[in-house]
C-alpha cells in the first residue's frame, strides 16, 4: 500500500491529540489530586465511588444520630440521679421523722422540708432537654406534671427510639410512669407508690403527727426508690452501648474513607511521572513531525 503525504500528516495529528488528551488527563489529577474526574475515566471504580459516598452519607447521619443519643442519656442520667438523691433525702427524713421520741414542733420541720423536696421532684418531672419534655414520651412539648396534683397526671408512654446503624435502634427516653409512678386514683393517695403522692403522704402525715402512717412511708420509699434506681440502671446500660456503637461507626467510617481514597484518589507521584512521560513523547512527536513533513519549495531555494 502506498503511504502518502497525508496520510502520515493525519497520523502525526491523530498522535499529537492522543498525546494532548493524555496530558490533559494527568494534568487533571494533579489539579483535583483524584483520579476520577468523570465517569469515563474508570466506569467500574466510579461505580464503587458511589456506592461508597452513598454509605459514608449514611454512616454521617448514624453518627449525627448517636452524638444527639449520648448527649439526651448523659442529660436523663444527670436527672434520675437527683430525682434518686431525693428520694433518698425523703427516706431520711421519713426515718428521722418516725422516731417516737420527736417532738411534734420537730416532726412539722421535717414537714416542711418534704414540702420542698416535693417541689423539687415537680421540677425534675418536668426537665427539658433542647425545649423537650423528656419524661412525657413522645408528647414532648406538653408538660406532664402539674405541681401539686402531679400524682394525678397520666404521662405519655411513646417510645423515643433513634436508628443507630443498619438494623440497630435504640430508646433514648425514659417513661414518667417507669420513674414517678403511676397515676394516683382519687382515694388510692394513702396506699400509692407514686413517688408524688409518697411526698405529699408524708408531709400530711408528719403535720397530723400519724406516725403510722410515717412508718408506711418508709416501705413505700423504698419501693420508689428500687424503681428509680432500675431506670437509671437501664439508662447507664443504654448509655454503654452507645458507645460501642459508636466506636463502632467511626471505625466503619475510617475503613470507608480508606477505600474511597483507594479508589478515587491519585497517587501523586505516580501521576507527576507520568505526566513528564507524556510530555517527552509529545516533545518526541513534535519533533518527529517537523521532519516528515514535506518541505515546501521555499527549503529548496535556501
Amino acid at each position: 500500500m502506498r503511504v502518502t503525504q497525508g496520510m502520515m500528516n493525519s497520523q502525526l495529528m491523530a498522535n499529537l491529540n492522543a498525546n494532548n488528551k493524555r496530558l490533559d488527563k494527568y494534568s487533571d489529577m494533579l489539579a483535583t489530586g483524584r483520579k476520577l474526574n468523570k465517569p469515563s475515566d474508570d466506569p467500574v471504580a466510579v461505580g464503587y465511588a458511589m456506592r461508597y459516598d452513598a454509605m459514608l452519607t449514611r454512616n454521617d447521619q448514624f453518627q449525627r444520630n448517636v452524638d444527639d443519643a449520648v448527649s439526651q442519656l448523659d442529660f436523663l442520667d444527670t436527672t434520675l440521679s437527683q430525682v434518686n438523691d431525693i428520694m433518698k433525702r425523703a427516706r431520711e427524713l421519713a426515718v428521722r421523722g418516725a422516731d417516737g421520741t420527736m417532738s411534734v414542733e420537730a416532726r412539722k420541720a421535717i414537714a416542711g422540708e418534704v414540702h420542698q423536696l416535693h417541689e423539687q421532684l415537680v421540677q425534675a418531672g418536668n426537665t427539658q432537654f433542647k425545649d423537650r419534655y423528656i419524661f412525657n414520651g413522645q408528647i414532648t412539648d406538653v408538660q406532664p406534671y402539674n405541681g401539686a396534683n402531679s400524682m394525678y397526671n397520666e404521662t405519655d408512654e411513646g417510645v423515643i427510639v433513634f436508628m443507630m446503624s443498619e438494623g440497630t435502634t435504640m430508646q433514648v427516653n425514659s417513661i414518667g410512669n417507669a420513674v414517678f409512678g403511676d397515676k394516683v386514683t382519687v382515694g388510692g393517695e394513702a396506699t400509692s407508690t407514686n413517688a408524688f403522692a409518697i411526698l405529699k403522704t408524708l408531709e400530711a402525715d408528719l403535720l397530723a403527727d400519724n406516725q403510722t402512717g410515717i412508718n408506711s412511708a418508709i416501705g413505700k420509699l423504698d419501693t420508689r426508690i428500687s424503681a428509680v434506681q432500675q431506670e437509671w440502671s437501664d439508662v447507664g446500660a443504654r448509655a454503654n452501648r452507645v458507645e460501642l456503637l459508636d466506636n463502632r461507626l467511626k471505625d466503619f467510617d475510617l475503613n470507608l474513607n480508606t477505600l474511597m481514597s483507594k479508589t478515587v484518589d491519585a497517587d501523586i507521584a505516580e501521576t507527576i511521572t507520568n505526566m513528564k512521560m507524556a510530555e517527552n513523547v509529545q516533545r518526541s512527536s513534535l519533533s518527529m513531525g517537523a521532519r516528515i513533513i514535506q518541505p515546501t519549495l521555499g527549503d529548496f531555494l535556501k
